[in-house]
């Protein structure tokens, strides 16, 4: 959920400029009560070949699993030093209106006469309805993989239910938002009811966002649905039921988006998506009570399913030397005409892991050098290789790079200029011969002593 009052770039229903301008209040419509369902609706789903579980909640108990969860408990946020969550919002989050029964996840929201308020909140008034908000922050923090979840939002004019995430470092100081970064799996309207809108937002020198989304053709609020992103170092795929949405992958190399990031379900009313109506026009009748439905919210990830910050790991497939921890054992290096310079040196500002890495650099002579190990029996599937980088200065190229034969031509992704350590991967490599020669190849024809390549922490990964 967007944290500003700005502007942002929705390039699928072509509604540019400011979000609050986007759209006006519309006609109230027609009120009814609007209750939790009673039957299980569990919608089938499944991740694809390749893809692990590595961390899920399924509602199955009689309370919120509070070793995955945090609940919001007033409108001021203690993790953003902010009221209203940036946006307006008219609702008044408690732990009242958090439930999971009957295998599911209950937000539900109420109006009040009550006026609650934040004490930090005050000099916003009362806010006039009650409502629930939960995240993993501190207790389930990862990066990329499948982020998927089966939701049921509610219909009416106002609701604007939420399966989000933000990056782990959020703050209100040097990391406030959007420097952290935020990924919107799914926001929904009740103006647009056919539609699920998503977004990303990060900082460029100013707030940058980029957006999407996808018209089922029926109202999403009649029943679940499955909203998804695959996220990866590179890019994100959107999906609904498994559909690919229109226009749907962002391409991406920000910091913010390669870090890891927690998981938001709430239940917002109001605010500045609907163009900052008044609470008189919100579709809740007092006394009814309107409800957003989960199901179950998993995190996959490719290959053995990897730690907290690891973006997942290898799937059995052992290197030699990974990390450069032994200098260049397991290593060969490879130049033309005695050009290469690429050495094996201390940590430079901070390794990735451990105390070393490598280095390819140049004394100001134009050099190439083609870093790499090869492996051997291993069994036909698809492979991806990942690495962490940190890059200053300009190449003729620079990539992470993987090939099945000697002479073959490689898959590669060529290495961005990150002023901190990043993980990168390559594009899928499908091996038949059971052979791989992967590492880094650096070439530059003009030789400049600024110019350097850290590497560190190589995986190979069997998807």
């Amino acid at each position: 959920m967007d944290r500003r009052d700005g502007c942002a770039v929705v390039l699928t229903w072509a509604c540019l400029g400011a979000l609050a301008g986007c759209i006006t209040a519309a006609d109230e419509p027609a009120g009814a009560e609007d209750t939790a369902s009673q039957e299980l609706a569990e919608v089938s789903y499944g991740p694809g070949a390749g893809w692990n579980l590595v961390w899920s909640d399924e509602f199955d108990g009689s309370s919120l699993n509070t070793a995955n969860w945090n609940v919001l408990t007033s409108n001021y946020d203690p993790v953003t030093n902010n009221c209203n969550f940036g946006t307006g919002e008219l609702e008044y989050p408690r732990a009242a209106n958090v439930a999971v029964r009957d295998g599911k996840l209950i937000l539900s929201a109420q109006r009040t006469s009550d006026n609650p308020a934040a004490p930090q909140c005050t000099g916003y008034g009362g806010r006039s309805f009650y409502s629930g908000r939960i995240h993993t922050k501190g207790k389930v923090e990862r990066r990329y993989g499948k982020i998927s979840a089966s939701i049921k939002v509610p219909s009416g004019y106002g609701m604007w239910p939420a399966f989000w995430t933000l990056g782990a470092n959020i703050d209100s100081g040097a990391n406030a938002w959007p420097r952290s970064g935020e990924i919107d799996i799914l926001e929904w309207r009740s103006t647009e009811p056919t539609w699920m809108q998503s977004a990303v937002h990060w900082w460029n020198g100013g707030q940058a966002d980029w957006g999407t989304g996808a018209n089922r053709g029926s109202s999403l609020a009649d029943s679940f649905h499955v909203y998804e992103v695959e996220w990866s170092s590179s890019s994100m795929i959107f999906r609904l039921d498994g559909s690919i949405v229109a226009n749907n992958t962002y391409y991406h190399n920000e910091a913010e988006l390669q870090q890891n990031h927690y998981i938001l379900l709430n239940l917002a009313i109001g605010g500045n998506w609907y163009g900052n109506p008044s609470p008189a026009s919100i579709d809740l009748p007092s006394g009814t009570t309107k409800t957003m439905e989960v199901e179950w919210v998993r995190w996959y990830q490719q290959g053995g399913g990897g730690g907290g910050g690891g973006g997942g790991g290898s799937s059995g497939i052992s290197l030699t030397n990974p990390s450069f921890e032994s200098g260049m054992t397991g290593w060969t290096n490879w130049s033309p005409n005695g050009t290469g310079a690429a050495g094996f040196s201390e940590t430079y500002n901070g390794a990735q892991s451990g105390a070393y890495h490598l280095t390819h650099w140049t004394n100001g002579s134009p050099f190439e050098v083609w870093t790499y190990q090869t492996r051997s029996g291993l069994a036909a599937g698809d492979y991806k290789v990942r690495a962490w980088v940190k890059k200053g200065g300009s190449y003729d190229f620079s990539r992470l790079q993987a090939k099945t034969c000697g002479s073959c031509s490689p898959a590669y992704t060529t290495i961005g200029t990150y002023g901190a350590w990043t993980q990168i991967e390559t594009p899928v490599i499908h091996v038949t011969g059971g052979y791989l020669e992967f590492g880094f190849h650096t070439k530059a024809t003009t030789g400049n002593p600024a110019n350097f390549i850290h590497m560190d922490s190589v995986e190979l990964i069997r998807l």
